[in-house]
């Protein structure tokens, strides 16, 4: 038999950054809330983010400030504040690098609709000059800029927001969902059956998202974007920038220390699109080239590589193609969410967050029997990952 938890304001499924960000906020501002995860800690698109909190210079390569270019520069201004302690306080959170390189190999030509876009975007690419780059730039023929685009570490992002409302955040599978009485009634399964009531049901469950509306009988338009996600792993420079061609990113580049002899380079870019139509050889002897090219005299003795899949779930588009801002959409109690972007869930968070008045339920936490959900590895943690050297 379940055990019956009080009734909430608000249930959320998924603890991603999304779900993290939501229920931080929903709890600042007095409303009861509670979290349910069913795997681990940002498993999935949190955990394979690679932590860029884009100011949206990548999304204007073209010339044009569009709609997601201008949202990830309004964004990265509202992490700028939560990273210096405003607002939700994520001082704690570890930053890997404070700016990105932005090169392409064989000079500029054509960027300056891209420059031209940055007074739009408050943001300022500066120009680098030949003295002044990194060790493994000095070689690279085109001009190197440099973007005000903070790195974080995702896995101490995840830590921050769960360390703060650890008591509202539990491990466990939803079996049913049931509008009754005007609240939508949530069964969960796991370490402890469960029955809770909420005035409203998030939905921040990523490719979960699918299933949970099919249970709650409510429409989910819904696709799956796949990447192959490229690692390196070695004695490696600390890497942290975007090779481009035209309007594309070749490459993207982030870097962070496993060991005190070892650097872990995780990239994505156009190569992490194009890789699921490769086989998984030539994925890596394509990625391999890719980076020399980008990156000319690249030394990868005593490196090692692996890839990884991973599917971005999203809101579907009718091209396709990345939707252009963060989806929140509700349908009787039940509100759907997806951020897009890393930079974008605390912005959609305080959205929904805002749209959702207090009532008198009281401040809410899970039994403490209830089991808590670990943290999701990151991609080079895994231990099914496949490391061949690089000869």
């Amino acid at each position: 038999m379940s055990q019956e938890i009080p009734t909430v304001d608000v249930l959320i499924v998924g603890a991603g950054c999304a779900g993290l960000f939501l229920l931080d906020a929903l709890v600042r501002k007095g409303i009861s809330a509670l979290l349910i995860e069913s795997t681990a800690l940002g498993y999935g698109q949190t955990t394979s983010s690679q932590g860029i909190l884009h100011a949206g210079v990548k999304y204007s390569l073209g010339g044009l400030a569009g709609d997601d270019a201008t949202e990830a520069a309004a964004a990265a201004s509202l992490w700028s504040k939560m990273l210096s302690g405003n607002g939700t306080d994520l001082r704690a959170v570890r930053k890997l690098a404070d700016h990105c390189y932005l090169w392409r190999t064989a000079g500029l030509a054509g960027v300056a609709g891209m420059l031209g876009a940055k007074v739009a975007l408050r943001t300022r690419p500066e120009p680098v000059s030949k003295d002044a780059r990194p060790v493994w730039l000095k070689d690279v023929g085109g001009e190197v800029l440099t973007l005000a685009e903070t790195v974080i570490d995702p896995r101490s992002l995840l830590q921050v927001l769960t360390k703060r409302h650890a008591e509202c955040i539990a491990l466990g599978n939803v079996r049913s969902i049931v509008a009754e009485n005007g609240l939508q009634k949530i069964e969960i399964v796991g370490g402890r059956s469960l029955s809770v009531f909420a005035r409203q049901l998030i939905l921040t469950a990523g490719a979960g998202n699918e299933a949970l509306c099919k249970s709650a009988g409510i429409a989910c338009e819904m696709q799956r974007r796949p990447l192959r996600q490229a690692m390196i792993r070695g004695p490696l420079e600390m890497v942290f920038g975007h090779c481009i061609d035209g309007a594309k990113t070749r490459v993207t580049i982030t870097s962070d220390r496993i060991s005190s002899e070892e650097v872990v380079w995780h990239i994505g870019g156009q190569i992490a699109e194009d890789g699921p139509r490769m086989t998984l050889e030539n994925f890596r002897t394509h990625a391999i080239a890719e980076l020399r090219s980008a990156i000319p005299k690249l030394n990868l003795q005593g490196c090692s590589f692996a890839s990884y899949d991973v599917d971005r779930s999203e809101p579907r588009t009718a091209d396709g193609r990345r939707p252009p801002r963060a989806f929140a959409r509700t349908t009787g109690g039940v509100t759907i969410v997806w951020p897009i972007k890393l930079v974008l869930a605390p912005v959609i968070a305080a959205e929904i967050a805002a749209s959702i008045a207090a009532s008198e339920y009281p401040t809410a936490h899970w039994p403490s029997d209830v089991p808590a959900p670990e943290f999701a590895q990151r991609p080079w943690e895994v231990a099914a990952t496949s490391w061949k050297p690089i000869v």
